[in-house]
């Protein structure tokens, strides 16, 4: 892929979150600088919750030197349903194009303004195959107030997860994009993670696999304490923390994993 970007000096490429950080990763192992050695401006990612989460992108952008823009779309529905403008404060719906609700997936109701709910899609100009109220399974929030680029189309601000990535731990609902925040914005972690599920005398217990950014590990405990402090405060849940050195976890090049379920006869 890096040689795909040096021999056409490409400016702009479209992929996931997880591959674009994968091929910066690569680029740097191989001796290639993104910043210097490539010509990328632009990158606009889809298909994963990596592109809503600020911290995920500020990541992307410094190994790249690059803006990276979120998208949203669905085969089902159309192509790009919605995209992210120069101000990066939620992606802009084509309403013109598309109903948008947000409900409350158990009562069907919607929510409010910044709550999260599932986003439900009716089409307004498709002929041959219209969908009517089509629940997409992702988790979502928005909001109606303008954005500061000029536009008052409905922004959405984030996609959380999907309905079967939700977890629920000790009756507190969290999903893996809620976990990747704390993991990318603390620049002593790679920004790797890994959640894993078993259960204990009824109970769902989570832990939570972090790397390190360097190979040091006299400060594993030291990081431990602190994820743990910012993910009990951030979602209220309290997991056990493993500090991994840098490269245990398999990177994703496509759309990544991040859960593992040792709960027998549990479905997610």
């Amino acid at each position: 892929m890096q040689a795909i970007v040096r021999q056409f000096q490409a400016t702009a490429i479209w992929t996931t979150p997880s591959y674009a950080w994968y091929l910066g990763e690569t680029a740097i192992k191989e001796g290639i600088d993104p910043k210097k050695d490539l010509n990328i401006k632009r990158i606009f990612v889809a298909g994963e919750p990596g592109g809503s989460i600020p911290e995920t992108r500020q990541r992307i952008e410094a190994l790249w030197g690059a803006s990276v823009y979120d998208y949203y779309g669905l085969s089902d529905i159309f192509g790009s349903c919605a995209g992210m403008c120069e101000e990066k404060h939620g992606l802009h719906w084509a309403e013109d194009h598309i109903l948008v609700e947000v409900l409350d997936p158990e009562t069907g109701e919607p929510v409010a303004d910044g709550e999260r709910g599932e986003l439900v899609l009716t089409t307004l100009k498709k002929a041959a195959r219209p969908m009517i109220r089509f629940r997409t399974g992702d988790i979502v929030s928005f909001t109606s107030e303008p954005s500061a680029c000029g536009r008052t189309s409905q922004r959405m601000l984030g996609t959380h997860g999907r309905l079967d990535d939700m977890l629920i731990i000790k009756g507190v609902n969290i999903f893996p994009s809620d976990v990747e925040a704390i993991a990318r914005k603390d620049h002593d972690l790679s920004g790797e993670y890994k959640l894993i599920v078993e259960r204990e005398n009824h109970l769902d217990i989570l832990t939570v696999e972090v790397e390190r950014a360097t190979v040091d590990a006299s400060k594993d405990a030291e990081l431990a304490h602190r994820f743990a402090g910012h993910l009990k405060s951030a979602t209220g849940v309290s997991a056990k923390v493993v500090i991994l050195a840098p490269d245990t976890l398999p990177r994703a090049t496509h759309k990544a994993k991040r859960v593992e379920d040792r709960r027998q006869g549990v479905w997610n």
